[in-house]
């Protein structure tokens, strides 16, 4: 039975890697603003659904005093 090894989350047989068949995957270096993105994704959609909903209930809210100051 032939043993594995895990490279960077992939699985490569390790006989394999000796004779350099493969080689192993580097990931590029994400740059800051990209992995802060990805790390905090839930947190800016989250972020962005309130300014939106508190900004149609301020729009709203104007419409209505302009229409009641029109009557």
């Amino acid at each position: 039975m032939k043993e594995k090894i895990i490279v960077n989350g992939s699985h490569y047989l390790q006989d394999s890697l000796q004779f350099k068949c493969w080689t192993p995957v580097r990931k590029r270096r994400q740059c800051f603003i990209k992995r802060l993105l990805k790390d905090y994704q839930k947190e800016i959609d989250s972020a962005l659904a309130a300014a939106a909903i508190g900004l149609m209930f301020v729009l709203g809210t104007w419409c209505f005093l302009i229409q009641l100051a029109e009557y």
